[in-house]
């Protein structure tokens, strides 16, 4: 009887301690990045015809993120970037997020990557299969309005 309690104990311990563990790694910020093609509608004036790349930076973890830069890669030695409209770095709230945009023409020259950095120096980039998509459709804009 004795035993068996000093196992139970035992597996019940290890269990809260890899519980904490894992809830301690999972306790920091954590930023989900996309990119897409648009256009600003609305305000006084005439319509604006240009197309952006509009990147939308949300914090989707549980600890507040300071936002540094947003930008990406050509290739893997030419990195740029986004000449922001609001300031950075910027401080994002759990589930806060912001928007910016820039000329679209950056995806005409076919980047590897596009992301957000924090003040952690981590690169949080949008998926591969989202950067295919868009340089994807900006081919297509681009032929479309060519012929």
């Amino acid at each position: 009887m004795t035993s068996a309690l000093a196992i139970w104990g035992a597996v019940l311990s290890t269990l809260a301690i890899i519980w904490n563990i894992r809830r301690d790694l999972a306790d920091r910020g954590k930023l989900r990045v996309l990119c897409y093609r648009g256009v600003l509608r609305g305000g006084v004036g005439p319509p604006d015809p240009k197309t952006y790349l509009v990147y939308h930076v949300t914090n989707a973890g549980r600890r507040p993120v300071v936002v540094t830069h947003i930008g990406g890669a050509t290739t893997k030695s030419t990195h740029f970037m986004v000449t922001t409209r609001s300031p950075l770095p910027r401080t994002l709230q759990p589930g806060e997020y912001f928007l910016e945009y820039t000329d679209v023409s950056i995806l005409k020259e076919q980047p590897q990557a596009l992301w957000a950095i924090d003040s952690l120096n981590k690169y949080w980039k949008i998926r591969a299969k989202a950067l295919k998509r868009l340089l994807k459709e900006t081919r297509d804009a681009t032929d479309g309005s060519a012929g």
